[in-house]
């Protein structure tokens, strides 16, 4: 007997709420003030933003290492709370740098654990008929961090920034809470499969193609992920009431991510899971090329929007077809795709950051971003056009219904 739906479905919302939403977009919502009111430097606060993409990639690379068994809530609860800290930390001003870069690298340390670790104890804990819906209420929660991390835009001009990070620190601590309690009651479900995760995985051409879309996908989300509220504000010159409302579009856009996955998913099941992907990178690239239309703000909010959707989109129809494509080996191939994607993202960061010295404007790296998605988007569609008769073993019926016309 495996545990509650909701309670599985509660569970993974609040991992990703807490390890991609409030940890990852807490600062890119408060970076303009906070630089302000601690009175940090350009290079400084993008600096922190690749701080946090290291420790991210090191939370993926350290989560590829752990074993799936009855341990693996330990680390998550650790991770919850670490990454919980790392906001009161951000609370305080007037500490060294070192300070503030190593409780970020600690952040996304935390992120990339919960982002791994939190979808393999789903994996073991629930039926097989029972993942996409855990999954799709699951994902949403990134959606849901992001909103919060938005709850108090239209106060910061009232409150101190203080306040805000304390604020964001006890919704977390809440979490937490809740985690820990949960993955009390799952842990007797989780059991050893260290024999199946030291197996070498078994990779082809469809698994590859995806990879690469989804590594592109990592580069091209930085600009939105780390500069959005830094381009509005410094660039576009934009109003606090206006800044505040395409960062409400952004995470308005988060939290419906897993929900337009899930329509796609549909339609999938009729012209091919993959379809739905290429669909949905394909606008992507568009979302994020419009941001440099700048001479209308219907463009900046049209790019809040998509950008802020796609982005939990892709990653659920991601993960979801990884875990029905190769099951027993999904923590596995799931850890090397959010390694890759880490990396990517780490390198993506340290670009940008690199050109924001030589004066690039952040127009020009939302046109790179665009054409690096571009890049990736049509390997994927290469790939699916010269094998369009892919067959994929699985055990689910509905998944192979939904990807035997490839």
């Amino acid at each position: 007997m495996f545990p509650n739906k909701i309670k599985l479905s509660l569970f993974l919302c609040l991992s990703m709420c807490l390890g991609i939403g409030i940890l990852r977009f807490s600062y890119t919502a408060l970076l303009p003030v906070t630089r302000e009111a601690y009175d940090w430097t350009t290079n400084f606060a993008s600096l922190l933003g690749s701080a946090n993409l290291l420790g991210y990639l090191i939370g993926a690379f350290w989560a590829l290492k752990l074993p799936q068994n009855q341990k693996l809530p330990f680390y998550i609860q650790m991770a919850a709370i670490t990454g919980s800290l790392s906001l009161l930390a951000c609370a305080f001003s007037n500490f060294s740098a070192s300070w503030y870069i190593g409780w970020r690298i600690l952040s996304g340390i935390s992120g990339g654990l919960l982002m791994i670790l939190s979808p393999s104890v789903i994996a073991q804990c629930c039926q097989p008929e029972d993942r996409l819906s855990i999954n799709f209420i699951g994902f949403s929660g990134i959606g849901l961090g992001v909103l919060m991390a938005t709850l108090f835009l239209p106060w910061l001009d009232q409150i101190a920034t203080q306040i805000a990070w304390l604020l964001l620190f006890s919704c977390s601590a809440l979490i937490c809470m809740v985690l820990i309690f949960l993955l009390y009651q799952f842990k007797p479900y989780l059991t050893d499969q260290s024999t199946q995760t030291t197996t070498i995985p078994v990779f082809n051409g469809l698994f590859l193609a995806l990879l690469m879309v989804y590594a592109s996908s990592a580069f091209a989300y930085v600009p939105h992920s780390l500069f959005w509220i830094d381009y509005l504000s410094n660039t576009l010159n934009l109003n606090l009431y206006w800044i505040n409302f395409n960062w409400i579009l952004y995470g308005i856009g988060s939290a419906l991510g897993a929900f337009v996955a899930f329509v796609a998913f549909l339609l999938a099941r009729k012209f091919g899971n993959f379809t739905a992907l290429k669909i949905l990178y394909s606008i992507y690239v568009l979302a994020i090329l419009i941001a440099v239309l700048n001479v209308y703000p219907i463009f900046t909010f049209v790019s809040s929007f998509l950008t802020g959707m796609l982005n939990p989109a892709v990653v659920f129809l991601t993960s979801y077809t990884i875990l029905q494509l190769f099951n027993q080996q999904y923590k596995k191939l799931w850890s090397i795709a959010t390694l890759v994607f880490a990396t990517t993202q780490l390198i993506g960061g340290l670009t940008f950051s690199t050109l924001q010295k030589f004066g690039a404007s952040y127009h020009h790296q939302f046109m790179l971003a665009s054409f690096i998605l571009l890049i990736g988007t049509l390997i994927l569609m290469g790939y699916l056009y010269r094998h369009p008769t892919v067959q994929i073993k699985t055990k689910d019926k509905k998944f192979k219904h939904s990807i035997k016309n490839l």
